[in-house]
């Protein structure tokens, strides 16, 4: 289907857009499923774009012709495996409206492929989501200045034994706590440095306890009118996943299950809790979230961590973890 775009569509793409950040197996596919379901709403894959925006603009800084590096661009977006390409749009549509409209900057296409996204998909408003994007907000608000901010988060403990189940995760509780309490920062950064209708935060025991509530505040903060519909997310037409991501993301074709976030508390180990709540440190608390098991003493805990980091080790060794996709 050829979808007519102008510069006005673009313009309101970008004026419109808000992006969901925060820890990964955090909820954030849950939440978009909700939002994707609002009459005006739309959020697609992750799009990773802003992971690898610095080296792409200084290349294109450097690049003699600026339309031939853009070609090359697109079509690395299309051949190589890149989240851009996960959007599914077609190439020649991509390059036939660039061309048209004297799309030649990175930044120009990449919301060029957002605003095809949203108008096949008949949606005034997007909402990028990318979890890793937390660590570049500072980026995003420069090239989005009317950018709205929504970070998530998770139990550090829950989120842990969601990366473990998950091929792509990692098995490692401290590497997990480890980065969660790096975007536990950024967040504590954001929050002092935003005001309120530029940044929020959604918990996801929040979110599934007080679904209804936290969809009418985020609502409001995107500046909608709240539909009820968003509680029947799992009804909708449009999944939001990229290829080969059903496995791990069938879950939002599912009501609520009030009990997953609970799972760790019989999944993990004593000791993967133990090492986690002490790495986290007071962010748990700082956080909401308490502490539920003694600390192990010194030698239990030097030789848990040992057998922590092997596991890592030899996930990486044996490229046991590599992220990809599974037909």
């Amino acid at each position: 289907m050829n979808i007519d775009i102008t510069h006005n569509d673009l313009q309101q793409t970008k004026d419109n857009i808000f992006f969901i950040v925060g820890t990964s197996r955090s909820g954030s596919t849950l939440f978009q499923s909700m939002l994707s379901s609002h009459s005006k709403v739309i959020v697609p894959p992750e799009t990773h774009y802003f992971y690898s925006r610095e080296v792409v603009n200084q290349a294109f800084d450097e690049a003699v012709d600026k339309e031939e590096f853009c070609r090359k661009l697109i079509d690395f977006w299309y051949t190589g495996k890149t989240r851009i390409g996960d959007l599914g749009l077609d190439r020649d549509e991509v390059i036939s409206h660039a061309e048209r409209l004297k799309l030649w900057s990175p930044l120009e296409l990449y919301v060029l492929h957002l605003t095809l996204y949203r108008k096949h998909h008949n949606k005034e408003i997007l909402g990028e989501k990318t979890p890793l994007h937390i660590l570049h907000v500072d980026e995003i608000l420069e090239d989005f200045p009317d950018a709205r901010i929504i970070s998530m988060f998770r139990d550090p403990r829950a989120a842990s034994y969601s990366e473990i189940k998950a091929y792509f995760g990692s098995p490692s509780v401290l590497v997990t706590t480890d980065r969660w309490k790096r975007y536990v920062k950024v967040h504590f950064e954001k929050q002092e440095e935003l005001p309120s209708h530029k940044y929020m935060m959604m918990r996801y025991w929040e979110l599934v306890r007080h679904t209804e509530d936290k969809l009418q505040q985020v609502s409001d903060f995107l500046g909608i009118e709240y539909e009820q519909q968003m509680l029947e997310y799992y009804k909708r037409d449009e999944k939001g996943f990229a290829k080969g991501e059903r496995e791990w993301k069938k879950g939002t074709l599912k009501p609520i299950q009030q009990g997953k976030n609970k799972e760790w508390r019989k999944a993990l180990k004593y000791w993967q809790v133990a090492l986690i709540e002490e790495h986290a440190d007071h962010f748990m608390p700082d956080m909401g979230y308490e502490p539920t098991v003694k600390r192990l003493s010194f030698f239990k805990k030097w030789f848990y961590v040992a057998v922590d980091v092997r596991r890592s080790y030899w996930a990486t060794f044996t490229n046991a973890r590599d992220e990809g996709y599974s037909e």
